[in-house]
């Protein structure tokens, strides 16, 4: 790549800083005008993104054939930029990059006493191109919807401006070259995410989801912020490219017929290659790394036991939900393990793995049973997010990245097609609602196409790439059987999926409304009786967003041999699939016959999620239904297990908030009355002195020099009587004296 693709890249992040920028500063100045400002500013990225995704696609000899090239990490050279300048990649796949040296610490903190730097800087590769097309994609085409669905709010102009910074920071994050700068970028996500789930601060319950969400991920960050301190001090290096270069080379992936980092020794110690210079970590500071940026992750992208926050994130704007569960916040995590790859040992990637498989498989239970369509989609969002971890674990990189893809676009259309169901019925609750699809008929349409990727129909995006992903889980089993249910949860979780999604779809769309009352509920916000009662299609800023990202949904995922660029040879796989496989910093294992028991499975787990849910919700008159309310008492304490969320949030008031909370009472009290009880009594003690000192000093020190002073005063008005003036008053005086004076001398004689 020429360095004015780069510079294409640089400019796509920075311009919705400036209109941030611009907004914030001017926020009584173009009020009406900041959206204009916030959409302008990401389209502009969006055209940028796109010119950047067709250079690299012709510098790199249009589409990759996986593998053929090299990888990255398979020498220190992927990443030949030198600090202080731009340059071109040498080493495939091809990648661009350029560092610039913020700081250099002094020497005596590396094991080999050199000076420490810490680079900022960017680098573009095959999967930073595609997402940044993703991430300015979809969030032009949110922006445009909110336009509409924002449309007087008291903060319209607020509410973009924190738009273009959250933009700004996930671009940032895709594009960072050095560890540091992902962590400033991360927590920037984090604060942006806080500031728009808790836009309308004014409910208690948004205020509260802002903070659940910002206090639950801080708590992963700790873990992340000790992990890439642990790299930092043993490698020497904040650059991405050269330490994964170094671990993808290290002699104990040789021994393991995944490709991982492994050891039966804790206390074993790797060689690696960070910059032309050897440098040794030991096994287990690599599994405490790994486990620590894991960590964050976890938090990010809402994986157990941490995913709790982000169904309570519905609280923000719907715009915000599909922001955030689509192209930003909760992609991050998935993306950093990915770009973080080859750090992961053997130990780290199967509790990556099992992580994804237990997040996804819960989070599906709960969904199955939520009555709230924007809850729906939330928990589907963790279960998806736990498929992609579940695939990173089990080796499957571009499986799980091909699905953050995928995912990012059915998934964007799923919430705002639930947004513009709101935005005809008010509510969000499923049970009053139903025969949408003839008064929305484009909203019914696209969530129809968004259910159909999500379920893993065959042609829909989501259907290769969840193929993709029960192919990895398929092939890690077979090499290590011990590990089954890393392919039990995936099959039940894709069955799940396939079931909740329906089962929201024919509720909303199909049959005729049902009414609050015919519920047994009574009316939100003193609506009437039918929610769907003046339901109608939404404004053409709505629906045109939706109708754009139902055609990705479908295509995105398409094989090779389905397009009409299909080249004779080629493979069966999907476009994404081979791009990213290109790009992968570790070769793929050869799937085999596991990539046939995929598609078998998946159409297997399809069949039965589709049709339990078309038994148990559609209104049909011809087919004997399932009752969903006898299902439920067949279920008993499994039904109810389902509905609390499992007593996740029970658990952690119990264990964890009602404590902290108990413990700051304490020490309020403490604060309140010991403490500051001290100081006020020392305080009360001081002023009583003072008193007291006041009382003494006004009573007997004054008194005292007000006597004195009153006696000279006396003495001298004697004084002043006495000298009259006259020669005969001062003899008469002096006779006085002198008689007095004799009288006293002759008695003191004769005594």
């Amino acid at each position: 790549m020429d360095a004015w693709q780069g510079w294409l890249y640089v400019a796509a992040v920075v311009i919705p800083l400036a209109a941030f920028v611009v907004q914030i500063l001017g926020l009584r100045l173009f009020r009406k005008q900041t959206a204009l400002i916030a959409t302008g500013a990401i389209a502009s990225s969006l055209i940028l993104s796109a010119i950047g995704f067709g250079s690299y696609f012709i510098a790199s000899g249009g589409m990759p054939s996986p593998h053929a090239e090299g990888h990255e990490g398979e020498s220190p050279e992927a990443s030949p930029a030198a600090a202080g300048a731009f340059s071109e990649g040498r080493a495939a796949p091809l990648a661009w990059s350029g560092n610039w040296t913020w700081v250099s610490l002094g020497r005596g903190l590396l094991p080999d006493r050199q000076p420490l730097a810490i680079p900022i800087g960017i680098r573009i590769d095959a999967l930073a191109v595609l997402m940044f097309l993703m991430v300015t994609f979809i969030a032009t085409l949110i922006h445009v919807y909110s336009m509409e669905y924002m449309e007087g709010d008291p903060r319209y102009p607020r509410f973009f401006a924190y738009l273009s910074l959250f933009c700004f920071s996930m671009l940032g994050l895709v594009a960072s070259s050095s560890v540091f700068l992902v962590f400033v970028f991360w927590e920037l996500v984090g604060i942006c995410s806080y500031l728009l789930i808790g836009f309308w601060y004014e409910d208690r319950s948004n205020s509260d989801a802002a903070n659940k969400a910002f206090i639950v991920n801080r708590i992963g960050d700790v873990g992340m912020l000790v992990g890439l301190g642990l790299l930092w001090t043993q490698l020497g290096t904040f650059d991405i490219a050269e330490i994964n270069a170094g671990l993808s080379a290290v002699e104990a992936r040789q021994g393991d017929a995944l490709g991982r980092i492994t050891s039966e020794d804790p206390g074993a110690v790797w060689n690696v290659m960070i910059g032309g210079t050897e440098r040794s970590i030991p096994h287990w500071i690599l599994v405490l790394a790994g486990l620590g940026i894991f960590a964050g992750c976890v938090g990010k992208s809402a994986q157990f036991p941490l995913h709790v926050w982000l169904p309570d994130a519905m609280a923000g704007p719907t715009p915000v939900s599909a922001l955030i569960h689509a192209a930003t916040m909760v992609a991050a995590g998935v993306y950093l393990v990915g770009r973080f790859f080859p750090l992961f040992s053997a130990e780290v990637l199967l509790v990556i793995a099992y992580t994804g498989g237990i997040t996804l498989f819960l989070a599906a239970t709960i969904a199955l049973v939520q009555v709230d369509y924007k809850k729906v989609l939330a928990y589907s969002t963790v279960s998806q997010l736990g498929f992609m971890m579940l695939a990173l674990g089990v080796g499957g990189w571009a499986a799980g990245l091909f699905h953050l893809l995928t995912h990012a676009f059915f998934k964007a259309l799923l919430f705002l097609g639930a947004g513009s169901v709101h935005h005809a019925v008010h509510t969000y609750d499923l049970r009053p609602l139903g025969g949408l699809r003839r008064k929305m008929p484009v909203t019914a349409a696209t969530m129809l196409i968004g259910t159909l990727a999500i379920s893993g129909v065959p042609l829909f995006s989501g259907f290769y790439s969840k193929d993709a992903i029960l192919a990895s889980a398929i092939h890690f089993v077979s090499e290590r059987p011990g590990h089954a249910l890393l392919l039990v949860l995936p099959a039940s979780g894709a069955a799940m999926t396939a079931f909740y999604m329906f089962r929201m779809w024919f509720l909303l769309f199909t049959g005729s409304s049902r009414g609050w009352s015919a519920a047994g509920l009574a009316p939100e916000h003193g609506q009437r009786d039918d929610p769907a009662a003046l339901a109608h299609e939404s404004g053409p800023r709505i629906t045109w967003p939706l109708r754009i990202l139902a055609v990705p949904t479908v295509m995105i995922g398409w094989p090779l041999t389905i397009l009409p660029l299909a080249v004779a040879g080629l493979p069966f796989h999907p476009v994404l699939e081979d791009w990213l496989s290109s790009a992968a910093p570790l070769p793929a294992q050869p799937l085999g016959s596991a990539q046939s028991w995929a598609a078998a499975t998946s159409l297997l787990v399809l069949v039965v999620g589709v049709g339990l849910a078309f038994l148990a919700y559609h209104p049909s008159k011809t087919i004997r239904r399932i009752d969903p309310a006898r299902m439920a008492a067949h279920l008993g304490g499994l039904y109810s297990l389902f509905v609390n969320s499992w007593y996740f949030d029970e658990v952690y008031q119990a264990l964890v908030v009602r404590p902290c909370l108990a413990i700051g009472r304490r020490a309020a009290w403490v604060d309140r009355v010991v403490i500051d009880g001290i100081i006020d009594g020392l305080a009360a003690i001081t002023v009583a002195l003072s008193r007291l000192d006041r009382a003494i000093d006004a009573s007997v020190v004054d008194r005292l020099v007000s006597l004195v002073a009153g006696m000279i005063y006396v003495l001298g008005g004697v004084g002043r009587r006495l000298q009259t003036g006259r020669l005969r008053s001062y003899l008469m005086v002096l006779s006085i004296a002198f008689v007095l004076l004799s009288v006293g001398v002759l008695v003191w004689v004769v005594r």
